[in-house]
């Protein structure tokens, strides 16, 4: 997954994409949920849930990139991460990740 992803560190806009899986962590399926600009990306928690139980997915896990080349999330980042982590868990496909991509480094958003 980290090579269909890799990509993103060079854009000069923002992008958030999920990735849906199976409960072996086998890829099920790809969406991009926002394309945003140079500053962030409008962010919608029906959709990646919805498809996940469209896809039959155990979870999904959402990357996104920060043109600025720091990969260290924001306090947005870590604020919606964990609302989301919370709704996706009560309706049965968790946020299993969420990881930054800027550059050539990546970062994960913790929510446990």
């Amino acid at each position: 997954m980290k090579a269909y992803v890799e990509s993103l560190g060079q854009e000069a806009h923002e992008w958030l994409l999920a990735l849906y899986v199976d409960a072996q962590f086998g890829l099920l399926g790809v969406d991009t949920l926002a394309r945003g600009d140079v500053a962030g990306v409008p962010k919608c928690f029906w959709k990646p849930i919805d498809r996940a139980h469209a896809l039959r997915a155990a979870g999904f896990i959402l990357v996104h990139n920060h043109p600025s080349g720091d990969p260290t999330p924001s306090f947005t980042d870590i604020k919606v991460t964990a609302r989301l982590a919370y709704v996706s868990r009560e309706l049965d496909v968790p946020l299993l990740g969420h990881f930054i991509i800027a550059g050539d480094k990546m970062d994960e958003v913790g929510f446990w």
